[in-house]
Order: structure tokens, then C-alpha cells, then sequence
């Protein structure tokens, strides 16, 4: 099952996927997430955490599930603690994160990672940022910013952007079925079908 959660400023989607046994994990949690968590940690017995890439508005509900196993890349753990390249700088806050703090497990391209009864392929999609993740469950993928609904993706001028791997990335995605459903950082599911027709 997967649950949207949607937070902070910028109308971030976090996503809960869980079994019949109420595990879950969570992919995201962003700005503004202490009332989601608190509600989450209600109706879940929270296994893990994915993180796509490594903006506040992904990352600031860490502070909340310090004591759980959060997967990211290498990449994106390198930047969680630089407050400009996370963008805390922009809304005039350090990073609250330091090494040390969490237990983060580092993924990579292809690796398959299983949680609560679940396989789940890293595909590593830079672009948006170094490190950004999309992440494939099933016939569900949790594609962070790297590709938005109707042709949209995420920005590239931001620290680390890259424009030609995003577009790199955003093919990579497209090679996968017509029937994958896509499920992003920002805005309204889609799928591949829907999306391939604008690339």
C-alpha cells in the first residue's frame, strides 16, 4: 500500500508504503513534518527510511527517525551536511545534520535493497542533484524530483544541477513499461506511458 503525505512551503509528497503487518517505510520527509510523523509513528511501526536526494524540503524530517536505518547514496549523504548545497541557507538555516547523527546505509545504482517483504531497485538518476535517486517497488516508482507529471522535472540551477544528466536521467526512467506508475516529489502521480509522449 502506498500512502502520500504532502508538507511544508514547497508542497512536498513523502510517501508511506507498508504491509498487512503495519510496518512501513518511508521515502522522503521533508519541512514541517513533526505532526505527519507523529501520526505516521501512530499507524506504523517505521522500519526505514529512502531518501531520492538531499534538498531540505526531502530531508528535514530525519530529525524525527534519527534511530532508524536511511538509505541514500554516497553522494547525497556528502551533501546533507552543507547547508548551501541542501539549500538550508536559503531560508536562512544551518544544516541540522552532522556525521554521526544517523544511520545512514549507502546505495548504488542497481542495488536491491529488501524491506518489509518489499525488493527495491536503487536507480541512481542525477541531475536534479549529484546523488539523486529514484527508487522502483513493484510497478511503483518514487522518482524524487527527476521527473514531475506532464513532462515537468525538477530544477537544475541549483548546487550540483546538471541539466544534461537530468535529461540523461529522465530517458533512463522512460525506458522502463508504459504501466509503471510515477510517483514524485512534487505535484500529481503519473506514469511512464503518460510521460513518454512528451520526450
Amino acid at each position: 500500500m502506498v500512502e502520500k503525505v504532502t508538507t511544508g512551503f514547497y508542497f512536498t509528497n513523502s510517501y508511506i508504503i507498508s504491509n498487512d503487518k503495519k510496518e512501513a517505510i518511508i521515502i522522503d520527509c521533508g519541512l514541517m513534518y513533526g505532526n505527519a510523523s507523529k501520526l505516521i509513528k501512530e499507524k506504523y511501526d517505521v522500519k526505514a527510511i529512502l531518501i531520492t536526494h538531499a534538498h531540505m524540503d526531502h530531508i528535514d524530517g530525519l530529525q524525527y527517525f534519527m534511530d532508524k536505518p536511511i538509505y541514500m547514496t554516497k553522494e547525497t549523504e556528502e551533501m546533507i551536511y552543507d547547508s548551501e548545497k541542501t539549500l538550508y541557507d536559503t531560508i536562512e538555516r544551518d544544516t541540522p545534520f552532522s556525521k554521526g547523527m544517523l544511520n545512514i546505509i549507502n546505495v548504488s545504482d542497481n542495488d536491491i535493497i529488501n524491506l518489509i517483504g518489499y525488493d527495491i531497485k536503487v536507480i541512481e538518476t542525477p541531475g536534479h542533484t549529484d546523488g539523486s535517486t529514484t527508487f522502483l517497488i513493484g510497478n511503483d516508482m518514487f522518482s524524487g524530483d527527476t521527473i514531475f507529471s506532464n513532462g515537468s522535472y525538477g530544477r537544475y540551477d541549483f548546487p550540483t544541477g546538471n541539466f544534461d544528466l537530468l535529461i540523461k536521467s529522465i530517458k533512463k526512467l522512460l525506458e522502463y513499461d508504459d504501466s509503471i506508475v510515477v510517483y514524485p516529489g512534487h505535484g500529481s502521480i503519473t506514469t511512464i506511458g503518460n510521460e513518454r509522449k512528451f520526450y
